[in-house]
């Protein structure tokens, strides 16, 4: 006898990206276009709460169906579900578990971080940049989702950190892989945050404090009104927030200059508030309404020169509704659907009218005019609008417990409206891009069998793409007209993932994908002044190989648990999309060198005993060059530039229960990363002297927790020693820094 579940959630992640940190280095090789700045992107995005299936957090098989949910709230039994174990998966997936990390000032990026294959460089403080490298691959090629759907802003940045740690239940690193449940493209791997949902009726908070002037806020609530307990039918309401601000004063330096400066212009700040209703057990699983508004403030800065007065805002809203059903039609059929609409506001303002040609203020120049601060005689005053609907779906069905087939797809429609006020004003050349809109379809299906009592897993999958754009040029004023308005690609990936358990403690696993990632707007139409149009760009491609290993021992000699894994791969990628660096303004993106990435990786984790845990992973990888390219003077299997070859993570805790108290617990803990040096430009010779010196950091932390954690309190040092840590084509990140959290829950 069917049984009818209905709700109504409503919530919504407003994001909105951060435009990558950019160098004027002509040698970059996968950095864009565009000024010194650490601007936020002139497209922000907004991406809107949709509906979870049934079974996205219930169940832990790679087929799952899974659609953004935003920041919403479920029943207490999906809360209390433990996340997907990534030791028992065919796929190339590394589980990040951050419940720990809840009482701690940790952001996303820094626990990504902390995984082997995956390096995140960060420009700036809070509100920066985050540019994720996984395996190797960087950029456009890895994809940022939460719960399951596109949250990313095209260039590859980790465009979330806004959000608490508090707010994630689980960080899912997908590498070299993208599953075909998630309906989106890239080649390098997916950075896939699963939010966490409350328990009934309960109210979870927290605040931080930390050096650099940094407050970040966080608020969840739900009320549960009962309507029938035989029906289990009942009405949520609550609401989720966020609010975080930084000065962002820290001192730095660049190759750009040869002392040591402070930034005393990087404020930022963001928020977002969700309210949400739910309504449980009616007809469908579930009904969901979501809406969401947040904003961001940002103040550029210059890693060249000083910046006085341009900065960046944003402000967006959205609306979401979803339908869920399990045993639609028959048993073991599970569907959902979604509908969101996201609307967005961004404006870039370099307007002044005094030029600083370095850090203090005796060497500059002054005019009636405006002269723009991030680059001499290019002042800028853009406005963005951006609307978007997005539509995910999933359709799962159990054949029996080891066989199930997922059907999942999102279509896309996205339109901006790009307008450059100087130059409506002034007459002057129209440097904000091109209007336009885009729509696409990604779908995919993949398929999981079990055998032998699930010591045999296979999951294999197939996606097709569809992807359309179009562009306004209406304007005379720009410096190009467009070769061509529009553009269509489609084409198709697939995959194979398998895995067996030799014994007990022993697995084996290997995969195939070939898998691709569409060209952008910008890399189409150009910006109208800097980037010419290039309408005959085609998808990159890649095929990725992977192979790996995983013990897992229990109560062993001296120590408790421990598991070892290694993982091995070779990525082979095609017509790699470049923009020419040497040619004349506007410069064209094109098709070009492919490269090859191989490498391995190794994590230990040992549990020494009931209070002792200690972690080691290792990453040794080396992308090169498949091809001659003479337009960049670039020889076969040179090593790609500005990229970590060798780096290590370790970790040490020590953890101990009703010290003080009933119910109390006390962590110590201590983080570390050493990252091997490695070179700006493309390596041809090992006496080449331009590198970005290698580094070793160091963090420590305490956290006390009592009432069964319901209360807990928590004191960091990020880099312990003050070492000056390079990132990013040599820009310095901040040094020591100290950081206090108060958590509450009721």
């Amino acid at each position: 006898m069917k049984k009818v579940f209905a709700s109504i959630a409503l919530s919504s992640i407003c994001v909105f990206a951060q435009n990558e940190e950019v160098t004027s280095y002509d040698d970059a090789f996968f950095d864009e276009p565009a000024a010194i700045t650490d601007a936020a992107s002139a497209a922000p995005s907004n991406e809107s709460a949709v509906s979870t299936s049934p079974n996205s957090k219930r169940s832990a098989k790679p087929s799952d169906v899974t659609v953004l949910e935003g920041l919403s709230v479920e029943d207490e039994t999906e809360a209390e579900t433990a996340p997907i174990d990534a030791k028992i998966k065919a796929e190339s997936v590394k589980v990040l578990d951050t419940k720990e990390l809840q009482g701690s000032s940790a952001t996303i990026a820094e626990a990504t971080n902390r995984s082997s294959g995956v390096k995140v460089r960060q420009s700036g403080g809070l509100g920066g940049e985050s540019k994720i490298n996984i395996r190797g691959m960087e950029g456009k090629n890895v994809k940022v989702l939460v719960d399951g759907v596109p949250v990313d802003n095209g260039n590859g940045s980790l465009s979330i950190n806004d959000i608490p740690i508090d707010k994630i239940d689980r960080i899912e690193v997908y590498k070299s892989y993208v599953p075909e449940r998630f309906a989106t493209d890239g080649m390098g791997g997916v950075i896939n945050v699963v939010t966490k949902n409350l328990f009934e009726s309960s109210v979870t908070g927290s605040y931080s404090f930390g050096s650099f002037n940094t407050h970040k806020a966080s608020l969840d609530a739900k009320y549960v009104w009962v309507t029938d307990s035989l029906k289990r039918r009942a009405v949520e309401t609550g609401l989720s927030a966020y609010y975080n601000y930084s000065d962002n004063d820290y001192e730095f330096t660049t190759p750009y200059m040869d002392t040591v400066v402070t930034r005393d212009y990087g404020r930022y700040y963001s928020y977002n508030i969700s309210p949400f209703v739910n309504l449980n057990n009616f007809y469908f699983d579930k009904i969901s309404i979501g809406a969401s508004f947040g904003a961001s403030d940002k103040e550029i800065q210059s890693t060249a020169h000083r910046v006085e007065h341009a900065s960046a805002d944003a402000f967006g809203y959205g609306v979401s509704l979803s339908l869920e059903k399990t045993n639609l039609f028959v048993n073991g059929l599970s569907a959902a659907i979604s509908i969101g609409f996201n609307y967005g506001e961004e404006s870039v303002v370099d307007t002044t009218h005094v030029y600083y040609y370095g850090w203090d203020k005796s060497d500059y120049k002054e005019s009636e005019v405006a002269l723009g601060e991030i680059t001499l005689g290019s002042p800028s005053f853009y406005e963005y609008k951006n609307y978007s609907l997005l539509v995910p779906w999933n359709v799962n069905y159990e054949f029996s417990e080891n066989h199930n087939l997922t059907w999942s797809g999102l279509f896309r429609y996205e339109s901006q409206d790009s307008k450059d006020k100087l130059s409506v004003k002034n007459k002057k050349l129209n440097n904000a891009g091109f209007p336009g809109h885009a729509y696409s379809l990604i779908t995919g299906l993949s398929l999981e069998n079990n055998f032998w009592n699930k010591r045999i897993q296979n999951v294999a999958g197939i996606k097709g793409y569809f992807y359309n754009i179009e562009a306004d040029n209406d304007d005379e004023n720009r410096v190009q007209q467009l070769i061509n308005d529009e553009y269509s690609q489609k084409d198709f990936g697939f995959s194979e993932n398998l895995r067996v358990k030799l014994m007990e403690a022993l697995a084996v696993k290997a995969g195939y994908q070939h898998s691709l990632r569409f060209p952008t707007r910008e890399e189409i139409f150009g910006d109208g002044i800097y980037v010419a149009c290039s309408p005959n760009l085609k998808p990159e491609h890649s095929d990725n190989f992977t192979a790996g290993a995983e013990l897992d021992l229990d109560k062993i000699p001296l120590l408790l648990k421990l598991h070892l894994e290694f993982n091995w791969f070779y990525l082979l990628m095609d017509d790699r999309i470049y923009w020419n660096s040497y040619v004349a303004v506007p410069r064209p993106y094109y098709n070009s060198v492919g490269t090859k990435t191989s490498g391995f990786e190794i994590d230990l984790g040992v549990d020494v005993n009931e209070y002792i845990a200690l972690s080691f992973n290792l990453t040794k990888q080396d992308a090169k060059s498949r091809e001659v390219d003479f337009s960049y003077g670039i020889a076969k299997d040179l090593v790609v530039p500005n990229m970590p070859t060798f780096y290590m993570n370790f970790g040490a805790e020590f953890h101990i229960g009703d010290l003080f108290f009933n119910e109390d617990f006390l962590k110590l803990y201590w983080f570390a990363n050493y990252t091997d040096d490695y070179y700006y430009t493309w390596k041809v010779s090992k006496k080449q002297d331009r590198t970005i010196p290698s580094s070793f950091t160091q963090d420590l932390g305490v956290e006390y927790s009592i009432f069964a954690n319901k209360l807990s309190w928590s004191f960091e040092v990020h880099n312990l020693t003050d070492e000056r840590v390079y990132d990013k084509y040599g820009e310095s990140k901040p040094g020591r820094a100290f950081a206090t959290k108060v958590k509450f829950s009721i």
